[in-house]
C-alpha cells in the first residue's frame, strides 16, 4: 500500500485520548460489554481514490505481562494469562468501499464492544482480560479486483501508542476516574472496596480469576512502575504478530478445512461490497453494430 496514506485519530477524539494518557489509562470492561471510551474514530487520507478497501480493528496484547494496583501505582505482578486465542478482529459497518468514500469522512468504529466473557459467540464483542494491557489495532486491506490471483501490496497496520489501556473491572485511579466522568457523563465512578493504596488484597469472586481485577499485594514494589510513553503515531507495513500471514480475500479456506489443520474461532471473512460501490460496466463496442 502507497506509503502516503496516512492515518489519525479526529480531533475531539484525539484530545481525549491523549488526555488520559497522562495517566495510566485504565479501560473498563464487563462481560455484558462497554463501549471503549473515548471512542477509535479515525481520518484517512492518502488512498487509491478508485480502488476498493476494507477496514477492520482489533485488539492487540501489549507485552506479556500482567498488572495490579498497589500503592497507588501500576506494577507488574507476573506472566499475562494466555489462553491461545487468536485476536478477534471487527470489520467496519461499511464493509467495502472505493477509497473516495472512506477520505470523505470520519471512520469511527462504534459498532462493537469490549467483554471479559472470553467464550462468547457474539460477533459484536472482542473478549479481553482484566489487568493486561492492549492497544487497537486498525488495518486497511485493498480489495483485489476481479481476475487478480494475487495481492501486491501488503495491508496497512497502524498503532497509536497513546491508546495503549489496561483492561479493568472498575476504575482503580481516582483521577483517571474524575476525568473520565468529566468528559464522559456516562462514566461508571465506582471502586475497588480496599482500593485506598494500602496494599490489602482483593477477594476474587472468579475462580479462574479472568474476569475480575486481581489485587493489590503488600510485597515490597520491587516491580518498574508503569509510565505513559509518549503519544506518537505509528504507521506499519506490517502485520501485527496477532495476524494471519495470508491474503484473507484469496485465500482457499475449502482446502484449510479439508486438510484438517486447526483454524482460529473468528476466521477473516469479506465485508459484502454495498451496492451503491458497485462499479457498472458499459457494454463494450462492437463492429457489428455498425453494419
Amino acid at each position: 500500500m502507497a506509503s502516503s496514506v496516512t492515518v489519525t485519530l479526529s480531533p475531539a477524539q484525539d484530545a481525549k485520548w491523549k488526555l488520559f494518557h497522562t495517566q495510566v489509562h485504565e479501560m473498563r470492561v464487563k462481560k455484558s460489554g462497554l463501549n471503549l471510551f473515548p471512542k477509535m474514530e479515525y481520518i484517512v487520507r492518502g488512498l487509491d481514490p478508485i480502488k476498493m478497501y476494507a477496514i477492520m480493528i482489533q485488539m492487540e496484547l501489549v507485552g506479556d505481562r500482567r498488572y495490579t494496583y498497589s500503592n497507588e501505582q501500576w506494577v507488574v505482578s507476573g506472566e499475562a494469562l494466555y489462553d491461545h486465542r487468536m485476536s478477534k478482529h471487527i470489520w467496519h459497518k461499511d464493509g467495502v468501499r472505493t477509497g473516495t468514500e472512506w477520505m470523505k469522512s470520519q471512520i469511527c468504529f462504534d459498532n462493537f464492544k469490549i467483554t471479559t466473557d472470553l467464550d462468547t459467540t457474539d460477533a459484536t464483542m472482542i473478549p479481553l482480560v482484566t489487568m493486561q494491557k492492549y492497544v487497537p489495532v486498525l488495518t486497511i486491506f485493498e480489495v483485489p479486483s476481479q481476475g487478480q490471483s494475487s495481492i501486491s501490496n501488503q495491508p496497512l497496520v497502524i498503532k497509536i501508542p497513546y491508546t495503549g489501556f489496561i483492561a479493568v473491572s472498575n476504575y482503580y485511579n481516582k483521577t483517571l476516574a474524575h476525568m473520565k466522568k468529566v468528559h464522559n457523563s456516562k462514566c461508571y465512578h465506582k471502586f475497588p472496596k480496599n482500593n485506598k493504596g494500602n496494599g490489602k488484597k482483593r477477594r476474587s469472586s472468579s475462580a479462574s480469576g479472568l474476569t475480575d481485577d486481581s489485587t493489590s499485594t503488600s510485597s515490597s514494589p520491587k516491580f518498574p512502575r508503569i509510565t505513559p510513553s509518549p503519544g506518537v503515531t505509528q504507521a506499519i507495513n506490517l502485520p501485527p504478530a496477532t495476524q494471519m500471514l495470508f491474503n484473507p480475500f484469496l485465500f482457499p479456506f475449502n482446502n484449510f478445512f479439508a486438510s484438517g489443520m486447526p483454524f482460529p474461532i473468528y476466521p477473516f471473512q469479506l465485508p459484502p461490497i454495498p451496492q451503491s460501490t458497485t462499479v457498472s460496466c458499459k457494454k463494450p463496442f462492437l463492429i457489428e453494430n455498425l453494419i
